[in-house]
């Protein structure tokens, strides 16, 4: 019994003396609740997403008064929010209700002709498909990855392809994942800059899941002369219970080589860095997410 009742004042201190900021996210036009979330502070390696239901829960435990909560979505205005009001060891409630950016409102276009596109669809790939090997990414990270566009005309995406093979190692923790999709274009420093889609892509493929096509015919996104960002994010599901920092994510994505570096990355839709350290397998090129798009070209 006074085993019991020690565990007992464990957890009544512990729902006291915690410190946790808890709410839902809405859409601030529909108030619908919106599912995976970015939740995470500025310039660090600290965040959570909302459930499939738009509710979260972050430990307010690792901040301090000077961070700043960045709230993102796809196809929503991101919203900033000072730590400081929050410094209770007390559980706090909090809504936030992101606005949706409603592109091109006060634009007219008119057109004098739809836009055509060449029937013959053409494959591009980010390296060998023979050379590719499993990769374990962190819940939050996002990659993207440049697709060049060696033709230097204008098109669309119609296809995206992805490879996963699942992996297991009996010194850590495995959980599934989800992934999401982002386009962007390149900005005038090279790095990603913004985004050529709005719709929230999430991926959830199956711990047996090898091979995943995404038809892009009719989701419009333009392919430019310069070429494109695709963006692949790690997602903690919701059933998921994380208790270690140091676990493996599956199924993942398969990876390939480069001679030249392709790669970006961020962590809770922070800051975009350049990948500048080579291949542990290859000490001479860069690792690479395995990605094919076809693109249609506009007909001449």
């Amino acid at each position: 019994m006074k085993y019991y009742s020690i565990i007992a004042f464990v957890l009544i201190y512990l729902s006291v003396n915690s410190q946790t900021l808890k709410g839902e996210v809405l859409d601030s036009l529909t108030r619908q609740e919106l599912p995976y979330v970015n939740l995470g502070l500025k310039g660090k390696r600290i965040g959570v997403y909302s459930n499939e239901n738009g509710k979260y829960n972050f430990d307010l435990s690792k901040t301090s008064q000077e961070d700043t909560l960045i709230v993102s979505l796809i196809g929503y205005r991101k919203q900033k929010i000072a730590l400081s009001r929050f410094f209770e060891k007390k559980e706090y409630q909090f809504n936030f209700q992101l606005i949706p950016k409603i592109e091109s409102l006060n634009e007219i276009f008119i057109l004098s002709k739809p836009k055509k596109y060449s029937t013959n669809k053409i494959q591009i790939s980010t390296g060998n498909r023979n050379q590719t090997f499993p990769s374990s990414v962190p819940y939050g990270s996002e990659v993207a990855v440049f697709i060049e566009n060696s033709k230097h005309k204008k098109g669309k995406l119609s296809q995206l392809h992805l490879k996963f093979k699942s992996i297991k190692d009996d010194k850590f923790k495995t959980h599934p994942t989800y992934y999401r999709l982002a386009f962007y274009n390149l900005d005038t420093l090279g790095f990603p800059g913004d985004l050529v889609h709005f719709e929230n892509v999430i991926i959830k493929p199956k711990i047996k899941t090898k091979s995943f096509k995404i038809d892009l015919e009719d989701k419009e996104i333009p392919f430019s002369e310069d070429g494109i960002f695709v963006g692949i994010e790690t997602i903690k599901p919701d059933f998921v219970k994380q208790t270690n920092s140091m676990y493996l994510t599956t199924p993942n994505l398969l990876y390939t080589h480069t001679k030249t570096s392709l790669k970006y990355y961020r962590f809770h839709s922070n800051v975009w860095h350049k990948q500048k350290r080579k291949s542990i397998l290859k000490k001479k090129l860069f690792t690479v997410p395995f990605i094919k798009v076809k693109v249609a070209y506009e007909a001449e």
